[in-house]
């Protein structure tokens, strides 16, 4: 997955986030901006969205830049530890104020859901996420080629 050119800013586009929100990602450890991957487009997408996530209760000034969060750095590399090999189309996190979740298929996502029946959480779609990689795409466009011939 390293074939294409990364920069910050391009992970950035692809993750649909603002060149800012990938650069505080590198600032924080969350990805390496010396050596920049095509994963690292989720990494950052999700670090994106774990940055606005107020917790009911929770008081976040806007105005303060906020360092990463314990259940957030558990996120993250729960995430990083699952890409590629433990991500399916359907996997996701289920995110919550201790940590997260990753769930594959209806049986896990029942479980999580059970489980956060009474406390607030976020679902990541992360292999969605995977999924929609410039690679990826690639190479669900040319699987229709290949299946003709």
């Amino acid at each position: 997955m390293r074939s294409e050119n990364w920069s910050l800013r391009k992970i950035a586009s692809e993750a649909g986030v603002l060149p800012k929100v990938a650069r505080d990602a590198a600032a924080e450890g969350v990805i390496d901006a010396a050596v920049l991957v095509e994963t690292d487009v989720v990494l950052v997408r999700l670090y994106g969205a774990l940055k606005r996530l107020v917790w009911p209760e929770e008081r976040r000034p806007a105005n303060q830049d906020q360092a990463l969060r314990v259940w957030e750095a558990i996120t993250v590399e729960t995430a990083r530890a699952a890409i590629p090999d433990d991500i399916a189309p359907n996997s996701g996190l289920f995110i919550y104020q201790t940590g997260c979740t990753l769930a594959t298929g209806p049986g896990p996502y029942c479980q999580a859901l059970f489980k956060l029946a009474d406390e607030p959480f976020y679902f990541a779609p992360i292999g969605k996420w995977f999924e929609e990689l410039p690679s990826r795409r690639r190479a669900h466009e040319q699987a229709p080629e290949l299946a003709s011939v």
